[in-house]
């Protein structure tokens, strides 16, 4: 017989699960701690989610694009492009990764541990893409959208996202301020003219 799936008891596998991911992560958190947690049986959790993975993306998927979504906002409020470039990439390499529970980490651990070649099973990664890169293009000036023509460019962004994540969790915070500069200055075809007269690295590396 088919299992009536229900709302509240999906909702309490989310709430707990979360709860449990963002203080030990989700190599530390076995199913069954999850089960024990929400009151139910592990065969159960399956009944919702098929593993640990998609139960992560179901919690993360809507953080991040709420995260997103909110940077837009910000951004769209400032008038300048170097402003509107400099408060998204600040936003995504330093700001989102020191506030978002650890959950960018997580997905990483996560992903690191399927099997090769499997490919994904979620396309927030492409979603986000997408939508940084609609986000650099209406912030650059218009001579320069041609450098967000594809999504290129917010990959490389999302690249970098992952490892200041990374150097988040070990403490190694760099001049994030610095490279976001040089960034800016790259996008706005004024590296020459503005890095030249700008003092080096602001920050020392955390070792």
């Amino acid at each position: 017989m088919v299992q009536v799936k229900k709302p509240a008891q999906r909702e309490a596998i989310l709430k707990r699960a979360f709860q449990l991911f963002a203080r030990k992560g989700f190599k530390k958190t076995t199913m069954a701690e999850i089960a024990a947690a929400s009151n139910m049986t592990v065969a159960n959790i399956y009944v919702y989610f098929p593993s640990k993975l998609h139960l992560l993306y179901e919690i993360y998927d809507p953080i991040q694009k709420r995260q997103l979504e909110a940077l837009a906002e910000e951004v769209r409020r400032l008038e300048a492009p170097r402003d509107k470039l400099r408060h998204l990439f600040y936003s995504l390499w330093h700001a989102i990764p020191a506030e978002d529970n650890g959950f960018a980490n997580n997905l990483m651990q996560a992903l690191a541990d399927e099997p090769p070649r499997r490919g994904k099973i979620n396309d927030l990664l492409t979603w986000c893409e997408n939508f940084v890169t609609a986000l650099i293009r209406e912030s650059l000036p218009e001579e320069r959208r041609a450098l967000a023509a594809d999504n290129r460019l917010a990959h490389l962004t999302w690249m970098a996202f992952d490892g200041f994540v990374i150097n988040w969790r070990l403490g190694d915070i760099r001049d994030t301020e610095g490279v976001v500069e040089l960034v800016c200055d790259l996008l706005l075809g004024e590296a020459d003219a503005v890095s030249a007269a700008r003092p080096s690295g602001r920050r020392a590396s955390a070792r």
